[in-house]
């Protein structure tokens, strides 16, 4: 049997020769060669032959722009494959300690289901347990990287490379799917190749926020559900018999578009158009979701529908009645598909109301999510009426998912930190109050002074602007 060592030494270099393939084809055999050569010198230089060092600096500075360019990208790219090639080394490895530990019977260490039953061989007791579940919170936070110049579209290219490098490593191929799995991965990294590494541009705020949505999209949105599976799964093999109520405890967090200190570019457009950008993703996330769901949810009315979906199955066809006839026509006897098709139509009408300019006195349109709260209702009158009716299974396995999938990202996505200079907040308050002759000098008055100042401010209930703000730009901002 291979070793870890041999399998991700095979990746490598099969990685390696699709690389230099590639090379050949879009820039010829001489770049090809003048890279190895530099490659080869490096190896040396590394083992101590100083002759290399020496020779290797005189080829470097003997590269026109373009040669030097080619290089740099060749190894660039080279580099970013072994990355891939080591990521799926760590995946494999941990598939085989799991699997390892599952034939031994005891729980991976440094998993969710080790911890809890650490705490359960502690003599801790559920009822104990439950008040820390009460108090769990787990909440990355996503912020914009300074060097981080990695477009989406290249993040994208090495996400779909490394799929299939985790297909050629756990999928039995026969030859013919083998062959196709390694074109498909060379065409990758052709296409990588001619794709620019980084913009010609700076990046903008909403570049960032793009960038940073990325890894809620293609990461932590699947993750979720899997979090609370193992959670449960985890809580029932420590404490079987006891039911655990486990509130959601994941939460997402984001600075980018929302941190204004130092940087002048996060004005509130930014802000807006960022929260928009979030909430537009979220809504096609669910869509997603949906479509996947048509298949799963096909169960026919014979075997049972709670009253309240009925109902609601009703209200949903008065607000839209052309596309309850659709519907029917369609789904016919399929109650919870139908009901699936209706929560569909109101994340599209959702999705349009976001899109429109966003006024504090705007009421959601009837066809519309008010909140991802009449939202998860859909979901839970399904859920629960499933339960009710033979389809636990349903009920608990993707929309179970869903519901999870929104609890931790309503529609908002991740939480924005509006973050500002506290001396901007002071120069915005110190123009406020002095209009309106509250204090004379707001940058003068002590720390204790200013508490109470703004204390009774708060408690005031007058409001202390006007409706359209005619202050500094800066102030308004």
């Amino acid at each position: 049997m291979e070793t870890q060592q041999e399998l991700i030494s095979q990746q490598i270099h099969l990685l390696g020769n699709m690389l230099g393939e590639v090379l050949i084809e879009q820039e010829g055999q001489a770049l090809f060669d003048r890279v190895e050569e530099v490659r080869a010198l490096t190896k040396a230089m590394r083992q101590g032959d100083e002759a290399a060092e020496a020779a290797l600096q005189q080829v470097v500075e003997a590269l026109s722009l373009d040669e030097a360019y080619g290089v740099v990208k060749a190894f660039a790219s080279y580099f970013q494959l072994v990355n891939l090639a080591e990521e799926q080394a760590r995946v494999r490895a941990l598939r085989n300690r799991a699997r390892a530990n599952h034939s031994d019977g005891d729980p991976m260490r440094e998993t969710i289901s080790a911890a809890i039953m650490d705490l359960q061989r502690q003599g801790v007791t559920a009822g104990q347990v439950q008040q820390l579940l009460d108090r769990l919170l787990v909440m990355p936070v996503i912020t914009a990287h300074p060097t981080e110049a990695k477009r989406r579209t290249v993040m994208v290219k090495l996400a779909r490379i490394a799929g299939k490098l985790h297909e050629l490593d756990t999928v039995a191929l026969t030859p013919d799917e083998w062959t196709a799995a390694i074109d498909l991965i060379a065409e990758e990294i052709a296409s990588l190749w001619q794709t620019d590494e980084t913009r010609t541009h700076q990046p903008s705020v909403l570049d960032e926020v793009r960038n940073s949505l990325y890894y809620i999209e293609h990461t932590l949105f699947e993750l979720a559900p899997q979090l609370y599976i193992e959670m449960r799964r985890a809580l029932a093999e420590a404490y079987p018999g006891h039911d655990f109520n486990l509130a959601p405890f994941v939460h997402i967090g984001s600075w980018v578009g929302g941190d204004r200190d130092g940087n002048p570019f996060v004005t509130l457009a930014v802000t807006e158009e960022t929260l928009r950008t979030q909430k537009a993703l979220a809504l096609r996330l669910y869509r997603s979701v949906i479509d996947a769901m048509y298949g799963v949810l096909s169960t026919s009315e014979r075997f049972g529908v709670s009253d309240e979906l009925r109902a609601s199955l009703s209200a949903d066809a008065a607000l839209f009645p052309v596309e309850a006839q659709r519907f029917a026509a369609r789904y016919p006897g399929q109650p919870y598909r139908q009901k699936m098709a209706f929560v569909y139509q109101k994340l599209l009408a959702t999705e349009e109301g976001s899109s429109r300019p966003w006024r504090a006195d705007r009421l959601a349109h009837p066809v519309e999510y008010g909140s991802a709260g009449q939202f998860l209702q859909d979901l839970r009158l399904m859920q629960d009426s499933l339960a009710q009716h033979r389809g636990a299974r349903m009920a608990r396995g993707r929309l179970q998912d869903l519901i999870t999938q929104v609890e931790t990202f309503g529609f908002h996505l991740a939480t924005l930190d509006i973050r500002q200079h506290s001396e901007r907040h002071a120069s915005a308050v110190a123009e406020l109050l002095g209009r309106y002759g509250l204090v004379a000098s707001y940058g003068d008055l002590s720390e204790h002074q200013r508490h109470d100042l703004l204390t009774a401010e708060l408690y005031n209930p007058r409001p202390l602007t006007p409706a359209r703000l005619d202050f500094s730009p800066a102030t308004n901002e």
